[in-house]
């Protein structure tokens, strides 16, 4: 299959996905998305595959969330329904693979991008990463709830509601993260580990990744990211919310760097 963002590779069983549109941050169009679809089902299909990492090009950002300018933004809240449900079910798709996914941050990981960096079953980060979920600054909420599965509730709540940032070494601490590399190590690495977990029967592989998978949604994990993405559709396509519209307009007349300076100028430095 022809991807016109993202590159696929494979060596010794690891399937290697890069998001590859560096000069727009690795943002994800609605493009991207089917791509990254079709590209995950497709190694999920493929016999040869045993292992799939997931990374992205450049040296800067691994993904910075959804591309506000590339597709427009939906009109009616149905648009927004089915907007936030495609987003949605592609990252779902990801976390839902039978075979492992290692996700390997070669930089910033934001909004959405922070979902697909922590939809992996294994992450390898560059010590320049960091991980962020700004998206209460503009009135709106991740694609996944992801983060309160796989942190402290403080933890959480300390980046939910402020939207700030947490550096490589701290996502380590905190366990969103389990090694932290040199940037130019970092491909060579994640294809190390992938090489080594591809070592296990694929079999016990896959029904490892069920059992657990079932086990959180027992917990409540499925039913909750369905919640929360009704109450994203609501916050996005709501109305008169003077704060919300203000930035959006922003965004729609003055183009993106002017939106991210009027949503990130009031919270200052850290």
């Amino acid at each position: 299959m022809h991807y016109d963002d993202l590159t696929v590779s494979r060596e010794n069983g690891v399937t290697t996905i890069t998001i590859n549109r560096p000069e727009k941050h690795n943002a994800l169009r609605q493009q991207t998305f089917a791509e990254l679809g079709a590209a995950v089902a497709a190694a999920g299909a493929d016999r040869e595959t045993r292992v799939i990492v997931l990374t992205a090009a450049g040296s800067r950002i691994f993904c910075s969330g959804i591309d506000l300018e590339a597709d427009g933004l939906p009109a009616t809240t149905e648009e927004w329904d089915d907007h936030t449900k495609g987003n949605a079910d592609v990252i779902r798709s990801i976390w839902y693979c039978d075979k492992p996914v290692i996700t390997a941050l070669n930089g910033g990981a934001i909004a959405g991008g922070c979902n697909l960096a922590m939809v992996g079953d294994l992450t390898i980060a560059a010590d320049t990463a960091f991980l962020s979920e700004p998206e209460i600054r503009h009135g709106a909420l991740s694609p996944l709830l992801m983060l309160p599965w796989l942190m402290s509730f403080k933890g959480f709540n300390e980046l939910y509601l402020t939207g700030d940032r947490l550096d490589a070494a701290r996502a380590r601490e905190v366990g969103l993260v389990n090694y932290v590399v040199a940037p130019e190590d970092l491909g060579r690495e994640a294809q190390r580990l992938a090489e080594r977990v591809a070592n296990a029967p694929m079999y016990a592989l896959t029904l490892a990744k069920r059992a657990v998978r079932l086990t959180l949604d027992i917990q409540g994990f499925k039913a909750a990211q369905d919640a929360h993405r009704y109450i994203d559709t609501i916050l996005l396509g709501s109305q008169g919310v003077v704060e919300k519209e203000r930035i959006m307009s922003v965004l729609a007349e003055d183009g993106m760097g002017a939106f991210l300076r009027a949503r990130d100028t009031p919270y200052g430095e850290r």
